[in-house]
């Protein structure tokens, strides 16, 4: 197991999705630090630990959905609070996840939260929500 995704193990395991303990290959436009597949949707869950581009992370998703036309993504981001991209950088996460769904509406969801563990329920609502409306 990368570093990485042991970093981060603990917020995968509060949240309310068996998230397989590896990363998912986007094919060639990199990897995610958890997953979880059913059918044909992929959950998605990247932790921006010290990601100063936290942006490409969404990005990177885009070319993999127009690749895999059956598949539906929920794709979960998760800022960690010593994460100390610029605030632009940010801001882009919101502004492509909101594109992707215009994109591709029936396809993808995109949730971005900080952490923070009393953010989990939260979160699990938003997941729970969001995987409903890829149904």
């Amino acid at each position: 197991m990368p570093k990485v995704t042991e970093d981060n193990l603990f917020i995968a395991h509060k949240l309310d999705i068996e998230f397989e303990p590896s990363e998912f290959k986007l094919d060639e436009w990199g990897n995610v630090d958890f997953y979880y597949k059913k059918d044909n949707l992929l959950v998605l869950l990247e932790v921006e630990k010290s990601q100063k581009h936290p942006n490409t992370n969404v990005a990177k998703v885009w070319p993999y959905l127009e690749e895999n036309p059956k598949i539906k993504v929920l794709l979960i981001q998760i800022i960690r609070e010593e994460n100390r991209a610029p605030k632009n950088r940010i801001a882009l996460c919101d502004f492509l996840g909101q594109k992707m769904e215009n994109v591709f509406p029936d396809r993808f969801r995109f949730i971005k939260s900080n952490w923070a563990d009393n953010k989990a329920n939260e979160i699990n609502k938003s997941i729970t929500s969001k995987m409903e409306e890829l149904a």
